[in-house]
Formats: structure tokens, sequence, C-alpha cells
């Protein structure tokens, strides 16, 4: 039997590729996956398996980034209220949604078979939820194997990162996203971010509270209270030249020139986007 377990720097690559892992045959031809939340459509696609149809697929590129979508993927419309017609006419063999948002799983039961699973819940523990639904998805698509092969890989490569890490000075994290010039949004407990910086070893200067998703929406004299950290700004940064404001260029650790961008990464995302988080934080931190 041919060993279908990718090396590590195959599963390195593939991350920053947006390739299906290697090893991992194509599904069925009969197998015809519906997907309303971008969190199951990364894990899915980590399985080696190209859903028929995910709810706002064009803005998954802009925003989900990396594994990517095939061209050909139908947009179901709105994530929170998908084209309900369309996704009948597609007869799919399964639906996959996320637990507790959107169209109810019974509504959609009447459709074809549904798989709803947590991830942002009040248990607040994205990570373990997304490992969870990545062997549930498996399972239920016949590829067990495909993610545990997955997760075994996942983990050597977050070790190495966080090895990698050692050369980092050690200064708290402040990550946050612009949701326009004066508000922003602060990762912190229950978040997928800070999941991931607590197996980097890395730490998440925001302590504030924080709702189920791990964010807490803020203006900018929050950033003030944490002269100490370094600011990680996940892009889309603030519209038109705020950086260079008087405002920003104020704000203490600004001053120090400790700030970082990285690129889009999905905030709301499954273990694909950990992977993504925890690959781009390294290169944003400038460790090689």
């Amino acid at each position: 039997m041919r060993d279908n377990t990718l090396t590590r720097r195959q599963f390195a690559a593939a991350l920053a590729s947006a390739l299906v892992p290697a090893g991992v045959s194509a599904a069925p031809t009969t197998s015809r996956i519906a997907v309303l939340d971008w969190g199951w459509a990364e894990s899915l696609l980590a399985l080696g398996i190209q859903p028929i149809a995910v709810a706002e697929a064009p803005l998954y590129g802009d925003r989900v980034v990396r594994p990517a979508l095939s061209p050909d993927t139908i947009d179901l419309g709105l994530r929170s209220w998908p084209n309900m017609e369309l996704l009948k006419s597609l007869k799919p063999d399964l639906i996959l949604s996320q637990a507790g948002y959107g169209v109810s799983q019974a509504r959609l039961n009447e459709i074809a078979p549904t798989l709803a699973l947590p991830l942002y819940s009040a248990e607040r523990n994205p990570l373990t939820a997304a490992e969870r639904a990545l062997k549930d998805i498996a399972a239920r698509t016949g590829r067990p194997q495909a993610a545990i092969d997955y997760l075994q890989q996942a983990d050597a490569r977050l070790k190495e990162i966080a090895a990698s890490l050692g050369t980092y000075d050690g200064r708290p994290l402040l990550i946050i996203k612009f949701t326009d010039d004066r508000l922003i949004d602060i990762y912190g407990a229950a978040g997928l971010f800070d999941d991931v910086l607590k197996r980097l070893g890395l730490a998440n200067a925001f302590d504030g509270a924080t709702n189920n998703w791990g964010f807490a929406t803020t203006g900018l004299d929050a950033i003030a209270r944490y002269p100490d950290a370094r600011i990680i700004i996940i892009e889309p940064g603030p519209p038109g030249a705020f950086l260079q404001s008087a405002l920003w260029q104020s704000l203490p650790a600004v001053r120090r020139g400790h700030v970082a961008t990285i690129p889009p990464t999905w905030v709301f995302g499954a273990f694909p986007s950990a992977m993504r988080f925890a690959e781009v934080i390294r290169e944003g931190l400038g460790i090689a």
C-alpha cells in the first residue's frame, strides 16, 4: 500500500501555495457537498475534497485566501441566508453548516442531509472545536485517515514554528483589524488566533473581555493601553493615509516602531486558517 502521509516540506508548501495536500485522492464524482461556512469549506479542502458550492464563494478568496476554492465553485449567496432554491436545485449529497449560525439544520435537512458543527460558541475553544470538526467531516466523507495525517503534520509544523520563534524578543502581540479609521477589532481570549499564539508560545497582549468569537470592538484608545505591545495589523488596513496620521503616529507602540502587518487571514476560520495564521505571524515577526 502506498504511503499517503505528507512530508513536512510538502505540508508547508501546501499551506503556502494553496494546493490540496499531496497524497490525498480527489473526492468521488458522486460526492456533491455544499458548504455554508468558510471554516468548513477550508476544512473540506484540507481533506482533498472540492465542494461543488460555497456561500459567498467569490469573497472567500479575498478573506480566507488559502486553501483555494476551484474557480468553478458555485456561489450560494450569503452565508447567513443562502439562496435556498439554488441549493435545492444542486441536489447535494451533503450540506455543511455551522451550528447556531444562519439557516437551521432542520430546514437544511429538508434539502439534503446536513452536518451542522459548532466552531465559535460558548465553549470558547475554537481550535479544539476545529480539530474535532475536521475529524467529523472526514468521518462523514469517508476520509478519516486524511484528517489524522493532516493534524499530525499540522502539529509538527506548529512545533517547528514555535521552535523558530526562539529568537523573538518576547514582546506581547496586540492583534487588530480595522473596521474603519476609528474602530478596531482586537483579538483575545476565546479566539482562534489566541489559541494559536498559545501553541506557539507567544503572549497575547490583550487582556480585555471578548465575545464568543474571541474579539472586542473598540476605539483606538485601547491600543494606547498597551504601550509595550507589538501591534499586528491584519490586512486590509485602515482607509486612506490613516497610518500616516498624527493620531496613529502618536501611539506609543507606533512611535517605537513596534508594528507589523500580516496578509488577510480569516478571523473566524477553522484549522487551515489557524495554520495560515501561524505561518503569516512568523513571517510578520521577521522570523526566517
